[in-house]
């Protein structure tokens, strides 16, 4: 049901401050009375509203590219009167930031994956890694004690000569928060640790893209939090990427974020910081499990270059060799268990198996066995793992090994009077070392040094599950590439294990952050979005089990390749196509662009041609509702399942009217290309299609051709008509009770407003922009409008966490900038939700919905 023009003249009027003001679900959690402020120019046009207004003070400025402040006010001052003071553009509540490690099943070496993205063979071929770049990342800080990392921090001759702590270790243990810096920003955590060693790393067990670099570190991030995971704010995320752009950083890391939108602070701040000269490489997060749009903020601001993960290709764990009767053998073992006791023995220590009545090694007996000075090797399955470690402890024993009862090491838990190192080992080399055992006696040893090695098989090379798709909540392209980053092997504290595997696009981005200190090493006189092209054209993009290229919104352009990069003379513009919207040709939808390619070399001319790959295309849906392999495997549908399936019509198609081009020294030429949607597919299933424009350059002085890519992308129908809410099939929208139990019949709920409330949940299929919840009364007139249901940019939800949007239902409401009380009588809920594209001011770009009419009363 439309709104009625008068009440679109009193949204108006209603919301013309609030629009300058951006709300968050109530599952964001924000700093109280904290507030994120852009002005429209210099805070100092602006002091006076801002000091005169009581209740109101200014705590951190923002000046070098973004006209900002961080505004405190006290408790009982209305957001949207603040917002309306004169100069304020736009306003966030402070949201509170929890990092949390992502840890892997398996660790991963670096030299191999170094070889599959060109790095190894920059560093020998071309000599270059980093060397003279100011290659920077804001992070948890850095343990600048690690001997791979240099060991010192400011001297001569030391690799990290920038960076400071911006928030201290207490910051989210006390109320309200407290930032007491340090003199350096020292790591806590872990996190920026192993950033670190992927960026710059010296060798020898870990060696980083870009070990030349000169280093900086904002440290934003405290320690450990009693709630667990290291805490921050958008404030002070905020300083340490002014504090980074301020000292001229070539290349700024930022391995943080969360699903939102590019006018999240975040992400409108590092576009601010990319105008003024920043280049900053952010995550593009880790909601990939969830399928299409749970890309991360700020990543998908404008100008960031977003980075995806794959998995790596060579497992290299933590190790330990086995001395037994029929040989030596090598063996990954798993991380410590909780306790964190590492594992480590410099010298042979004997092994043992268990001494039970069962003959099956559990070791859940506590026998009087002769353990002393032993490492025990018990199979999985028993009884719980304290237990297991109790007894070898007590009986004198000085570590425990777990059989896996499948294949993979896992880490366990033990409870906290537990001491003993404890770890895990393969199905496969544990029965081997009880076979050993069974024979005669053997010995372990372990050391900092010992590592064991494999191939990792199909997974290497391929996307990483955990990586976020694309696009982002206005359609743009993203994330642009992908890197390593699943189950890297990096360096972590010194006090901890000091090398450690983890896995997230926390990981690929500082990959990527270095192979850009390689490409600013060359290119002194490349701007920026140079470099972007330079890197993003010369990835290779990923081939699905299907024989296609994978969707650009999962992939970008594909996986890095550094080498050619540094090697390219051609630039592509632009780097990549986002097809926000498609035009009606007859029954086909189609998109025209014009991309340009630029000769680089001063001397000689090149033959160029060009040609189109068609993706796969990818959906959440199967038969109106979100397909199976979404809730239950984490996989997102794609097309042409198989080969077998493939049809003309279901793939997008290209129409190349100048494909063969010369372009001579120095100059550029135009190449227009017409993509037409997979009209094959119905638009009722929401496919996202995508493919490559492949250019093959032969230049005069060269007899092979080198290729490069510009990935497109866009929604096959008409994006701002799609049906936001998610499928019926689902449940939502929908009342619940006080305890969580649905209400069926809404027709017949009575709410006591001096009782328990209901709550009203909807879930959504894709963003918003914006939304609200007003009350209708009988005659259809706007009752009110209930408090904080007034949202924007929201999210898309996530099915499989079962994730809602809610609010409660109340009979307090808002109306004419008015609170009111509501009196007894009958009212429908009604959702709007404002489509992709859509003006605020005009009712047919809303979605609407409306329950049935129910009752407040006694």
């Amino acid at each position: 049901m439309r709104l009625i023009a008068p009440e679109l003249v009193l949204m108006g009027l209603l919301h013309t401050v609030v629009s300058r003001m951006i709300y968050y679900p109530p599952h964001i959690e924000t700093f109280s009375g904290s507030y994120i402020v852009e002005f429209d120019s210099s805070l100092d046009n602006h002091a006076h509203a801002i000091h005169t207004t009581p209740g109101v003070s200014v705590h951190r400025r923002f000046t070098r590219a973004f006209n900002g402040a961080v505004v405190h006010a006290r408790s009982g001052i209305n957001p949207e009167h603040l917002a309306g003071l004169p100069g304020i553009k736009r306003m966030w509540p402070n949201r509170r930031h929890t990092l949390k490690l992502r840890q892997s099943k398996q660790n991963y070496t670096t030299p191999f994956l170094h070889e599959m993205t060109g790095v190894a063979r920059a560093w020998r071929e071309l000599g270059i890694n980093g060397t003279g770049v100011k290659l920077c990342a804001v992070d948890t800080g850095v343990d600048w004690t690690h001997p791979e990392l240099g060991n010192c921090w400011g001297t001569d001759g030391c690799a990290w000569q920038l960076g400071k702590d911006c928030i201290g270790d207490v910051y989210g243990n006390t109320d309200p928060p407290e930032i007491v810096p340090n003199d350096t920003p020292m790591d806590c955590g872990g996190h920026g640790t192993h950033v670190s060693g992927i960026m710059a790393a010296r060798g020898p067990s870990v060696f980083g893209v870009a070990p030349g670099a000169t280093m900086g570190m904002y440290r934003v991030y405290s320690c450990d939090t009693p709630e667990g995971g290291a805490s921050t704010s958008d404030d002070v995320i905020m300083d340490g990427m002014e504090s980074a752009h301020a000292d001229n950083c070539d290349v700024i890391n930022m391995s943080i974020g969360a699903m939102g939108w590019s006018e999240n602070p975040l992400a409108a701040f590092a576009a601010k910081l990319v105008e003024a000269g920043s280049l900053i490489i952010a995550s593009a997060g880790n909601d990939g499990s969830h399928g299409i749009h749970t890309i991360s903020s700020p990543s998908d601001g404008h100008g960031v270059l977003s980075v995806g993960s794959v998995d790596n290709w060579n497992v290299t764990q933590m190790g330990a060799v086995f001395s037994l009767p029929d040989g030596d053998r090598s063996v990954q073992i798993s991380n410590a268990a909780s306790n964190h006791v590492r594992f480590l023995f410099n010298k042979t220590v004997p092994l043992v198996l268990p001494d039970d009545d069962t003959g099956n090694y559990y070791g859940c007996e506590s026998a009087d066995s002769d353990y002393d000075g032993k490492v025990v090797v018990a199979n999985n399955g028993g009884c719980d793992y304290t237990t297991i470690a109790q007894n070898v402890q007590d009986q004198g024993g000085v570590g425990l090994i777990i059989v896996n009862d499948q294949e993979g090491t896992f880490e366990y838990g033990v409870g906290e009077d537990i001491t003993i190192p404890c770890i895990s080992v393969s199905n496969t080399d544990g029965k081997a070392i009880i076979s050993g055992l069974e024979q005669g006696d053997g010995t372990v040893m372990a050391t900092t040094s010992t590592f064991a090695a494999i191939d990792s098989g199909f997974d290497g090379g391929r996307m990483s599950n955990f990586s976020a798709y694309g696009p982002s909540p206005e359609l743009d392209l993203v994330p642009h590439l992908v890197a390593p980053g699943g189950n890297i092997w990096s360096t972590v504290l010194t006090s901890d294990d000091v090398y450690r595997s983890s896995s997230g696009t926390s990981l690929s981005s500082p990959y990527v952050s270095g192979c850009m200190a390689l490409l600013r090493q060359r290119f002194t006189n490349y701007t920026n979005p140079q470099l972007h092209q330079a890197l993003i054209s010369a990835a290779t993009p990923l081939v699905d089990t299907n024989g296609l290229f994978v969707n650009p919104y999962r992939t970008g352009a594909g996986l890095v390749n550094v080498y050619k990069a540094l090697q390219s003379r051609t630039l592509i513009d632009p780097p990549y196509i986002s097809i926000n919207q498609t035009r009606m040709d007859g029954k086909k939808r189609t998109y025209s662009q014009i991309i340009k390619l630029t000769n680089m070399d001063a001397n000689n001319a090149a033959n160029v041609s060009l040609s189109h790959s068609p993706a796969s295309s990818m959906t959440l849906y199967q038969n109106n509702t979100y397909a199976p392999l979404l809730l239950t495997d984490s996989l997102v549908p794609i097309w042409p399942p198989d080969s077998n399936s493939v049809t003309w019509d279901t793939l997008p198609q290209a129409f190349l009217p100048n494909s063969e081009q010369r372009v001579e020294a120095g100059q550029t030429i135009e190449f227009n290309v017409t993509v037409t949607a997979p009209y094959g597919l119905p638009e009722s299933e929401r496919w996202y299609f995508g493919g490559f424009f492949n250019f093959s350059v032969t230049f005069d002085d060269e007899t092979q051709s080198t290729h490069f890519v510009c990935p497109y992308a866009g929604f096959n129908g008409e994006y701002t008509q799609i049906e936001m809410l998610g499928p019926k099939s689902q449940g939502y929208p929908s009342f619940s009770d006080s305890n969580g139990r649905p209400i069926d019949n809404v027709s017949e709920l009575t709410i006591d407003p001096s009782d328990d409330l209901p709550t009203f949940n909807y879930t959504l299929d894709v963003p918003s922009i914006y939304s609200y919840i007003a009350l209708i009364d009988r005659d259809n007139k706007t009752a009110g409008y209930l408090p904080g249901s007034d949202r924007t940019r929201l999210s898309r939800t996530r099915p499989a966490m079962n994730e809602t949007n809610s609010i409660r239902v109340n009979n307090t409401v808002e109306l004419d900038d008015k609170t009111i009380i509501l009196g007894d009588g009958e009212y429908s809920l009604r959702l709007a939700l404002l489509r992709p594209f859509g003006n605020r001011d005009d009712d047919n770009d809303y979605v609407y919905w409306n329950s049935d009419y129910f009752s407040f009363g006694k």
